[in-house]
Protein backbone atom coordinates (compact mmCIF):
# COMPACT_ATOMS: atom_id res chain seq x y z
CA UNK A 1 0.00 0.00 0.00
CA UNK A 2 2.94 2.25 0.22
CA UNK A 3 1.95 4.01 -3.42
CA UNK A 4 -1.15 5.00 -2.07
CA UNK A 5 -0.42 7.20 0.76
CA UNK A 6 0.39 9.93 -1.23
CA UNK A 7 -1.91 13.27 -0.56
CA UNK A 8 -2.27 16.42 -2.74
CA UNK A 9 -3.80 19.48 -1.83
CA UNK A 10 -6.52 21.31 -4.14
CA UNK A 11 -9.45 23.33 -3.80
CA UNK A 12 -8.84 24.41 -0.44
CA UNK A 13 -9.57 20.61 0.69
CA UNK A 14 -7.26 17.39 0.87
CA UNK A 15 -7.67 15.17 -2.77
CA UNK A 16 -6.43 11.77 -2.39
CA UNK A 17 -3.90 10.98 -5.23
CA UNK A 18 -4.72 9.20 -8.15
CA UNK A 19 -3.87 7.88 -11.77
CA UNK A 20 -4.54 10.53 -14.69
CA UNK A 21 -7.29 8.33 -15.65
CA UNK A 22 -9.02 8.88 -12.79
CA UNK A 23 -10.52 12.15 -13.39
CA UNK A 24 -13.41 10.57 -14.67
CA UNK A 25 -13.84 9.00 -11.73
CA UNK A 26 -17.18 10.14 -9.71
CA UNK A 27 -16.02 12.53 -6.62
CA UNK A 28 -17.18 11.39 -3.26
CA UNK A 29 -16.66 14.97 -0.51
CA UNK A 30 -16.21 13.05 3.29
CA UNK A 31 -16.17 15.21 6.13
CA UNK A 32 -13.91 14.16 9.63
CA UNK A 33 -13.08 15.43 13.07
CA UNK A 34 -10.70 18.29 13.15
CA UNK A 35 -8.84 16.87 16.01
CA UNK A 36 -5.84 14.72 15.22
CA UNK A 37 -7.61 11.07 16.12
CA UNK A 38 -4.05 9.25 16.13
CA UNK A 39 -3.04 6.38 14.48
CA UNK A 40 -6.55 6.53 12.63
CA UNK A 41 -6.25 10.07 10.71
CA UNK A 42 -2.86 11.21 11.26
CA UNK A 43 0.36 9.10 12.29
CA UNK A 44 2.32 8.81 15.53
CA UNK A 45 5.79 10.82 15.86
CA UNK A 46 7.26 7.78 15.49
CA UNK A 47 6.03 6.58 12.40
CA UNK A 48 5.65 7.22 8.70
CA UNK A 49 2.02 7.66 7.16
CA UNK A 50 -1.45 9.10 6.50
CA UNK A 51 -3.16 7.36 9.39
CA UNK A 52 -4.46 3.98 9.41
CA UNK A 53 -8.51 5.20 8.34
CA UNK A 54 -6.79 7.72 6.12
CA UNK A 55 -4.61 5.04 4.18
CA UNK A 56 -7.68 2.59 4.38
CA UNK A 57 -9.90 4.51 2.19
CA UNK A 58 -7.01 5.47 -0.27
CA UNK A 59 -7.28 1.96 -0.85
CA UNK A 60 -10.98 1.79 -1.19
CA UNK A 61 -10.86 4.47 -3.56
CA UNK A 62 -8.62 2.78 -5.72
CA UNK A 63 -10.71 -0.41 -6.08
CA UNK A 64 -14.22 1.01 -6.28
CA UNK A 65 -12.80 4.14 -8.81
CA UNK A 66 -14.04 6.58 -7.05
CA UNK A 67 -12.34 10.20 -6.01
CA UNK A 68 -12.42 11.12 -2.00
CA UNK A 69 -12.01 14.87 -1.48
CA UNK A 70 -11.60 15.14 2.14
CA UNK A 71 -11.97 18.19 4.64
CA UNK A 72 -11.89 18.36 8.37
CA UNK A 73 -14.26 20.18 10.69
CA UNK A 74 -14.76 19.85 14.32
CA UNK A 75 -17.44 16.38 14.50
CA UNK A 76 -20.58 18.05 15.04
CA UNK A 77 -20.07 20.41 12.40
CA UNK A 78 -19.46 17.60 10.07
CA UNK A 79 -22.74 15.86 11.06
CA UNK A 80 -24.59 19.38 10.19
CA UNK A 81 -22.83 19.47 7.09
CA UNK A 82 -24.66 15.80 5.91
CA UNK A 83 -27.63 17.26 7.27
CA UNK A 84 -27.27 20.45 4.79
CA UNK A 85 -26.28 18.13 2.27
CA UNK A 86 -22.98 20.01 1.65
CA UNK A 87 -20.61 16.71 2.49
CA UNK A 88 -21.70 13.29 0.78
CA UNK A 89 -20.17 10.98 4.06
CA UNK A 90 -18.48 11.55 6.84
CA UNK A 91 -16.41 9.32 9.04
CA UNK A 92 -15.28 8.13 11.68
CA UNK A 93 -18.94 7.41 13.23
CA UNK A 94 -20.74 4.70 15.30
CA UNK A 95 -23.97 3.69 14.08
CA UNK A 96 -27.16 4.06 16.57
CA UNK A 97 -31.04 4.27 16.27
CA UNK A 98 -31.31 8.32 16.20
CA UNK A 99 -28.69 8.43 13.70
CA UNK A 100 -30.24 7.00 10.89
CA UNK A 101 -32.25 10.61 10.82
CA UNK A 102 -28.98 12.07 9.17
CA UNK A 103 -26.66 9.39 7.57
CA UNK A 104 -27.26 6.02 5.28
CA UNK A 105 -25.26 3.59 7.08
CA UNK A 106 -23.73 0.03 5.29
CA UNK A 107 -26.52 -2.02 5.32
CA UNK A 108 -29.00 -0.29 7.13
CA UNK A 109 -32.65 0.32 6.31
CA UNK A 110 -34.73 1.80 9.07
CA UNK A 111 -37.85 0.81 6.65
CA UNK A 112 -36.96 -2.77 6.70
CA UNK A 113 -35.08 -2.93 9.78
CA UNK A 114 -31.98 -4.39 8.58
CA UNK A 115 -29.16 -4.19 10.69
CA UNK A 116 -25.97 -2.24 9.71
CA UNK A 117 -23.65 -4.79 8.41
CA UNK A 118 -19.98 -5.41 10.38
CA UNK A 119 -18.44 -6.73 6.94
CA UNK A 120 -18.35 -2.97 5.45
CA UNK A 121 -17.26 -1.27 8.53
CA UNK A 122 -14.29 0.76 8.83
CA UNK A 123 -12.52 -0.69 11.70
CA UNK A 124 -13.13 -2.60 15.14
CA UNK A 125 -13.12 -0.30 18.30
CA UNK A 126 -12.89 -0.42 22.07
CA UNK A 127 -13.87 2.73 23.68
CA UNK A 128 -11.87 2.46 27.18
CA UNK A 129 -12.89 4.35 30.20
CA UNK A 130 -9.44 6.34 31.78
CA UNK A 131 -8.97 7.04 35.76
CA UNK A 132 -6.42 8.31 37.65
CA UNK A 133 -4.16 4.96 38.89
CA UNK A 134 -4.93 4.37 42.68
CA UNK A 135 -8.44 6.28 42.02
CA UNK A 136 -11.86 4.94 43.52
CA UNK A 137 -13.35 4.85 39.76
CA UNK A 138 -14.70 1.21 38.68
CA UNK A 139 -16.70 0.51 35.98
CA UNK A 140 -18.04 -3.28 35.75
CA UNK A 141 -20.02 -2.84 32.72
CA UNK A 142 -23.23 -2.12 33.54
CA UNK A 143 -22.66 0.30 36.19
CA UNK A 144 -20.21 2.84 37.60
CA UNK A 145 -19.04 3.60 40.95
CA UNK A 146 -17.08 5.65 42.78
CA UNK A 147 -17.90 8.83 40.81
CA UNK A 148 -17.30 12.26 42.83
CA UNK A 149 -16.95 14.71 39.52
CA UNK A 150 -18.13 13.14 36.38
CA UNK A 151 -16.75 10.83 33.32
CA UNK A 152 -16.62 13.20 30.21
CA UNK A 153 -15.91 12.47 26.60
CA UNK A 154 -15.47 14.30 23.53
CA UNK A 155 -18.78 16.55 22.47
CA UNK A 156 -21.29 14.58 20.12
CA UNK A 157 -19.95 11.28 20.17
CA UNK A 158 -22.08 8.58 20.99
CA UNK A 159 -19.88 7.22 24.48
CA UNK A 160 -21.14 10.68 25.96
CA UNK A 161 -24.92 9.92 25.27
CA UNK A 162 -24.25 6.40 27.04
CA UNK A 163 -22.72 8.17 29.40
CA UNK A 164 -25.27 10.59 30.14
CA UNK A 165 -27.91 7.94 30.14
CA UNK A 166 -25.75 6.57 33.00
CA UNK A 167 -25.67 9.56 35.42
CA UNK A 168 -22.40 10.09 35.39
CA UNK A 169 -21.85 12.71 32.21
CA UNK A 170 -19.60 15.48 33.39
CA UNK A 171 -21.27 18.84 32.80
CA UNK A 172 -18.25 20.76 30.98
CA UNK A 173 -16.99 19.64 27.40
CA UNK A 174 -13.52 19.66 27.30
CA UNK A 175 -10.95 18.47 24.91
CA UNK A 176 -9.12 15.31 25.43
CA UNK A 177 -5.55 16.40 26.47
CA UNK A 178 -7.31 19.18 28.88
CA UNK A 179 -9.64 16.43 30.38
CA UNK A 180 -6.91 13.73 31.19
CA UNK A 181 -4.84 16.39 32.93
CA UNK A 182 -8.03 17.03 35.10
CA UNK A 183 -8.37 12.99 35.53
CA UNK A 184 -4.68 13.10 37.10
CA UNK A 185 -5.46 16.21 38.87
CA UNK A 186 -8.45 14.54 40.42
CA UNK A 187 -10.61 17.21 39.24
CA UNK A 188 -12.90 14.63 37.09
CA UNK A 189 -12.85 10.90 37.60
CA UNK A 190 -12.21 9.86 34.42
CA UNK A 191 -12.83 9.90 30.51
CA UNK A 192 -13.73 7.88 27.60
CA UNK A 193 -11.88 7.42 24.14
CA UNK A 194 -11.11 4.68 21.99
CA UNK A 195 -8.23 2.78 23.29
CA UNK A 196 -5.47 3.03 20.61
CA UNK A 197 -5.84 7.25 20.62
CA UNK A 198 -6.25 6.89 24.37
CA UNK A 199 -2.61 5.06 24.75
CA UNK A 200 -1.23 7.45 22.27
CA UNK A 201 -2.47 10.19 24.12
CA UNK A 202 -1.11 9.18 27.33
CA UNK A 203 2.35 8.58 25.40
CA UNK A 204 2.00 12.14 24.65
CA UNK A 205 1.19 13.77 27.63
CA UNK A 206 3.55 11.27 29.48
CA UNK A 207 0.51 10.22 31.76
CA UNK A 208 0.97 6.53 31.67
CA UNK A 209 1.86 6.43 35.57
CA UNK A 210 -0.59 8.48 36.66
CA UNK A 211 -3.56 7.31 34.59
CA UNK A 212 -4.84 3.71 33.96
CA UNK A 213 -7.31 1.80 31.59
CA UNK A 214 -10.16 0.54 33.36
CA UNK A 215 -10.65 -3.17 32.31
CA UNK A 216 -13.95 -3.43 30.86
CA UNK A 217 -14.66 -1.09 28.22
CA UNK A 218 -17.36 1.39 28.00
CA UNK A 219 -18.79 0.35 24.22
CA UNK A 220 -17.05 -2.40 21.95
CA UNK A 221 -18.17 -1.59 18.29
CA UNK A 222 -17.50 -0.68 14.54
CA UNK A 223 -16.93 2.76 13.09
CA UNK A 224 -18.04 3.82 9.91
CA UNK A 225 -18.38 5.59 6.87
CA UNK A 226 -22.58 7.26 6.25
CA UNK A 227 -23.72 8.87 3.72
CA UNK A 228 -25.92 11.37 3.68
CA UNK A 229 -29.27 10.49 2.46
CA UNK A 230 -29.22 12.71 -0.70
CA UNK A 231 -26.36 11.19 -2.12
CA UNK A 232 -27.50 7.65 -1.45
CA UNK A 233 -30.70 8.57 -3.32
CA UNK A 234 -28.89 9.68 -5.89
CA UNK A 235 -25.65 7.63 -6.44
CA UNK A 236 -26.56 4.30 -4.23
CA UNK A 237 -24.26 2.10 -6.53
CA UNK A 238 -21.28 4.42 -6.43
CA UNK A 239 -22.11 4.39 -2.02
CA UNK A 240 -22.65 0.43 -2.44
CA UNK A 241 -19.81 0.52 -4.46
CA UNK A 242 -17.25 1.89 -2.22
CA UNK A 243 -18.49 0.46 1.33
CA UNK A 244 -18.25 -2.87 -0.63
CA UNK A 245 -14.16 -1.88 -1.73
CA UNK A 246 -13.49 -0.76 2.10
CA UNK A 247 -14.73 -3.89 3.97
CA UNK A 248 -12.51 -5.52 0.81
CA UNK A 249 -9.57 -3.72 1.91
CA UNK A 250 -9.69 -3.97 5.90
CA UNK A 251 -10.11 -7.55 5.14
CA UNK A 252 -7.17 -7.60 2.36
CA UNK A 253 -4.59 -5.14 4.19
CA UNK A 254 -5.94 -5.02 7.86
CA UNK A 255 -3.24 -6.98 9.27
CA UNK A 256 -0.45 -4.79 8.13
CA UNK A 257 -2.10 -1.71 8.86
CA UNK A 258 -2.24 -3.48 12.84
CA UNK A 259 1.59 -3.79 12.27
CA UNK A 260 2.44 -0.48 11.44
CA UNK A 261 -0.10 1.66 13.33
CA UNK A 262 -1.01 -0.06 16.30
CA UNK A 263 2.22 -2.36 17.41
CA UNK A 264 0.39 -5.35 16.63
Amino acid sequence: MSGLRALILALGGMWLALPAFAAQWPTIRLCYESAALVPYTSAPADKRGAGLIIELLEAAAQQAQVRLQLHQQPWKRCIHEMRQGSTDGIFIAVWQPDRDAWGRFPGRDPRLGTAVDPARALWPVQYVVIGRAGGRLSWDGQRFSGVRHGVGAPLGYVVSQRLQALGVLASESMAPPKALGMVAAGRLDGYVLEREIALDLLDQLQLQEQLVLLPTPLLETEWHLPFSHPFYAAHGDVAERFWRALGEQREKHGDELRRRYLNR
